[in-house]
């Protein structure tokens, strides 16, 4: 199951699973994932995992929502995006693995690489949208 690695404050992140329904990011208690920030639109942003690839989706937020630094309406979400909702980092990665809270932190902070457990340094698909 994808997941998505939030920095919920500086040096604490929290990791969260993405299951087969739609999971709402905004800041109203009734998404799925609550970011309580004023950048942030009450329903901001969502994420569909189907069966052959996730999408993100910007609801028609205020702020936009950006993916590797580029501002997106709808984008298929490649293995370690990093994705900005309000001032809030978030990481996406493709698999199930559970990280501890030093290597989670560690995959948000490096920019374009992915860091594994082992430590060793993977290019991210590198491309623009």
């Amino acid at each position: 199951m994808p997941k998505l690695i939030l920095m919920e404050h500086p040096g604490k992140t929290r990791q969260v699973s993405l299951g087969p329904h739609e999971t709402k990011i905004g800041r109203a208690s009734t998404n799925d994932i609550v970011i309580d920030v004023n950048q942030v639109s009450r329903v901001h942003a969502s994420i569909m995992v189907g069966p052959a690839f996730v999408t993100l989706r910007d609801l028609g937020s205020r702020n936009g929502t950006f993916v590797n630094g580029v501002k997106v309406e709808t984008l298929v979400l490649a293995n370690g995006d990093s994705i900005k909702i309000g001032e809030c980092e978030m990481r996406f990665l493709a698999n199930d693995q559970e990280y501890s809270q030093v290597d989670a932190l560690r995959l948000l902070t490096v920019p374009g690489l992915l860091i594994d457990i082992d430590g060793a340094a993977n290019p991210l698909h590198g491309q623009k949208r």
